[in-house]
């Protein structure tokens, strides 16, 4: 049985490392500020299977073919580079060595939790120790390049390194307005002239005071609009085509002129440091943390930087408009709650994370900025060259406004949310109403890692500039001219266009063979260069929370109507609404249970529609019949929304048939008119008809309960068996949803005892209660709820013994006949009419035991007399 053993000598299963990324042609690539990216591949040796520990070898349940109790586990590990990018990072992090959170496969660490040592990148950068002890004809010191190495890195049961991502700080990182990514013409300018990865240009060739020291630089555009950002290039692109993409990003043109590259935003509205403005942003808080890495962290949200931050105003749930809790400088630990460390960064905690939110604040501008729009020349008929002689100098093009987008989506990283893609999208909707919603081209902007404020306010500028400037401007010029320069800013006077000083940027200068200069103009629309900062949803297309928790209810009503209001038929009214007006989508209806023992409830109703209720602000005397006197005066604020209008009135005669009831403590009464006196939603409702349905006309206090009786009300017929018997209500609370229902055991009960009176005879002696029967399990049944006493193995959740043998019965229920389905085998046999058993020795071939001497009996057959 040898063949049934493993041998304890059994191989490895691998015997080589597996590499997922190991190219010696990959570019290094290069990140400012903070992102993510992959490391690859660049060395690695002594790699090992080691027996023991947690591997593939796990035990099976035995057996033939299971692994049996000789199987040999294995751990594999190497020794290994992993590059990362171009240094030196900027020494940031848990411990201060440029790198943070490390993402193996699907779980997140931090770098000493793997056993990852790092390099910075610098030049010069000294040998790994570990490398240049053991494998000194591989010592490289890989300088200029900032790597992880680790020494028997431990692989697990799989021999595979993983795909991991790096969180890197490179250069410049914490120089941005945000404190957080890099400086913009910082970037630019490390782009274009650093000796070890830039583009080689001269550094003497850049306009430093459009980069940096003028009043409308590039540089002041950014930290005043708060613009920040993260670039990684991480694949081969033309240079050229790199800083169109960023350009384009903060709205800003690049122009060469008189030996010198110039870098002029579009920007077109002064801005002042510390100009406060509100801001209201929809957003998902985001999940730092997955779920399998078996923990957790508060989600951080950062609106504005502490320097630039000026006053909380709020946050709430985006569908239901219910606020969160502010607990200050402190970490939520429950749903519903928010902090805020530093000021600008809001806290939540994992209970909500993945919520969509509304967040209101107030912050200031960083910096100044005030935009260059003198007019460089006020052209004139007498400035343009007509070569033709037979038409206007001065030409035209205007788009299709239907062709333009009133949608622009911006694809940016959320940091928050692990650097995840995520459209942010800015929308018009005045030019939706009217054109329609177009959506434009999505713009990559991966080196935005900021989804909330950065975002939007790009998308808003692209989208704005697209949207309306939309005429374009062409006329030549004589070599006069010659000093005119992109981005400059002109007048145009022409009589037959009915234009006078009309301000246009000159967007592109051509000379032709005559040494005329022909320019390319757009409209100076003063405004929507600067994004409009309107409330928009920040990240990708949020779903409602379909499963967002439900409200309580209000005091519900149960009321048992008099007979003569409802055809002599034992009833009671049940209605109920959520709490503060419902709050929004937290309260949908609810599921209204019954039960005669406060233990075993039965669903009887489903409630699908709020109760209109409130309470009597002024008392109102006693009347029967036709009331025009008295104001029956109602708020309904704790089941309405502020600023609806729940109740309408309606003619005499229609309320004096009910059109219009109402019921206040036992008086059921109707309305002719609804006067609105609030927004709380408060009432007068005047034109009263008193004491219907039988009921009694009386006096009613202030503070009284106020039910409006409509379709809203659940009508339960009583089975005759309760009357007089006290018997309980659950309404268990669901969201608009369907969903979020409540845990029925944690939903407060109601007890009620319905005391039908009228001429019908219900017992003996009329009109008062029979006697209860004493078995719950009875009772459930007499009810006639469906009831569903669980699977055969359950534990019971209703039980009686239903008293000794020799008690009185008390209750008779007849659960009908039991079929017979399948006879006993002999009496099917017998029942054939003649059967031969065999001879008395031979074996047994049919058999039964008849069941117990106490079975009753189910078959008889009569087998005719002994002879």
């Amino acid at each position: 049985m040898a063949f049934l053993r493993r041998s304890d000598n059994a191989k490895p299963d691998y015997t080589a490392l597996q590499v997922q990324t190991s190219t010696s042609t990959l570019p290094i690539p290069i990140v400012w500020g903070q992102n993510k990216i992959a490391p690859n591949l660049i060395w690695y040796a002594n790699f090992k299977a080691v027996p023991g520990g947690s591997g593939k070898g796990v035990r099976g349940k035995g057996g033939a073919f299971g692994a049996g109790a000789g199987a040999a586990n294995y751990t594999y590990t190497a020794d290994l580079i992993m590059a990362l990018c171009e240094g030196p990072l900027t020494p940031l992090g848990e411990i201060g060595s440029g790198i943070g959170f490390i993402w193996k496969d699907l779980s997140i660490y931090v770098q000493l939790e793997l056993g990852l040592g790092s390099f910075p990148g610098t030049t010069p950068q000294e040998v790994w120790p570990y490398l240049e002890t053991f494998y000194p004809y591989n010592a490289l010191a890989y300088q200029g390049t900032a790597y992880l190495w680790g020494g028997g890195y431990n692989l697990g049961n799989s021999a595979a390194i993983g795909n991991h991502n790096v969180e890197v700080y490179g250069p410049l990182a914490t120089t941005g307005v945000n404190g957080i990514d890099a400086d913009p013409a910082l970037v630019i300018q490390d782009f274009l002239t650093n000796a070890q990865y830039g583009c080689g240009f001269d550094p003497a060739s850049i306009d430093a005071g459009s980069l940096f020291t003028n009043p409308d630089s590039f540089q002041a555009y950014c930290r005043a609009m708060g613009y920040a950002f993260s670039p990684a290039l991480v694949s081969q692109e033309q240079a050229s085509s790199i800083l169109t993409r960023w350009l384009q990003i903060f709205s800003t043109a690049a122009v060469w002129s008189g030996g010198l590259l110039k870098f002029i935003p579009y920007g077109d509205t002064a801005i002042s440091a510390g100009q406060v403005q509100t801001f209201s942003r929809e957003m998902s808080i985001p999940v730092p943390i997955p779920a399998s890495s078996g923990g957790s962290l508060p989600a951080l949200v950062t609106v504005a930087p502490p320097n630039q931050f000026v006053s909380d105003g709020g946050v709430v749930y985006a569908f239901s408009n219910i606020p969160l809790a502010f607990i200050g400088a402190a970490e939520p630990t429950v749903a519903g709650q928010y902090g805020m460390f530093p000021s600008g960064t809001y806290v939540f905690g994992p209970a909500d994370q993945g919520k969509p939110i509304v967040i209101t604040y107030t912050a200031g501008s960083a910096g100044n900025f005030t935009p260059n729009l003198t007019p460089a020349y006020a052209l004139s008929d007498t400035d343009f060259v007509d070569e033709k002689g037979n038409k206007d100098p001065v030409q035209v093009e205007r788009v299709d406004v239907f062709s333009l987008p009133t949608i622009q989506r911006v694809e940016v990283l959320s940091r928050g949310n692990q650097y995840s893609a995520l459209p942010v999208e800015a929308r018009d909707q005045s030019q939706i109403e009217i054109f329609g919603p177009r959506v434009g081209s999505t713009v990559q902007a991966h080196e935005i890692c900021d989804e909330f404020v950065m975002g939007p306010a790009i998308a808003q500028t692209i989208l704005q500039r697209a949207l309306y400037v939309r005429t374009k401007f062409t006329f030549k010029l004589s070599w006069e001219y010659c000093l005119l320069d992109p981005m400059d800013i002109v007048t145009i006077t022409d009589a037959n266009l009915g234009l006078s000083n009309y301000p246009v940027r000159i967007i592109e200068i051509e000379e032709d063979d005559k040494g005329l200069l022909s320019f390319t103009c757009e409209e100076l629309v003063t405004g929507v260069s600067n994004p409009a900062f309107n409330p928009n949803a920040s990240a990708g297309g949020f779903q409602p929370n379909w499963g967002v928790p439900a409200v309580s209810i209000n005091a519900p009503l149960i009321y048992e109507p008099p007979p003569s209001g409802t055809g002599g038929v034992a009833q009671i009214w049940v209605g109920a609404s959520g709490v503060n007006g419902g709050g929004g989508s937290q309260w949908g209806g609810a599921n209204v249970y019954i039960s005669t023992d406060n233990v075993t409830y039965s669903q009887i109703a489903v409630i699908t529609a709020p109760m209109r209720q409130g309470l009597l602000t002024a008392s109102l005397p006693a009347a029967a019949g036709w009331d025009s006197v008295d104001t029956l005066a109602v708020d309904l604020s704790e089941s309405c929304e502020q600023g609806s209008s729940p109740l309408t009135g309606t003619s005499q005669a229609a309320a004096q048939a009910g059109a219009t009831l109402t019921l206040i403590d036992s008086e059921l009464i109707a309305y002719e008119a609804a006067t609105l006196t609030s927004s709380a939603p408060a009432y007068n409702l005047t034109g009263l008809a008193r004491a219907l349905s039988g009921s009694v006309g009386a006096g009613h206090s202030s503070g009284a309960q106020f039910f409006r009786i409509d379709g809203a009300i659940v009508k339960y017929n009583v089975p005759a068996n309760f009357i007089g018997k006290t018997i309980y209500f659950k309404f268990q609370s669901f969201n608009v949803f369907g969903g979020g229902a409540e845990d029925l055991s944690t939903v407060a009960f109601y007890s009620f005892t319905p005391q039908y009176a009228s001429t019908v005879v219900v017992s003996t002696p009329p009109n008062t209660p029979p006697t209860p029967p004493a078995h719950p399990i009875t009772l459930q049944l007499e009810s006639g709820f469906p009831l569903d006493m669980g699977g055969v193995n359950d534990a019971p959740t209703v039980a009686d013994d239903f008293g000794t043998i020799t008690a009185a019965v008390v209750d008779v229920i007849d659960l009908g006949a039991v079929a017979v389905l399948n006879p006993h085998p002999i009496a099917a046999q017998l029942l054939i009419g003649s059967v031969d058993l065999g001879l008395t020795t031979g074996a047994v071939t049919v058999s039964d035991d008849f069941g117990s001497t106490n079975d009753a009996v189910v078959d008889v057959i009569n087998l005719g007399t002994v002879p």
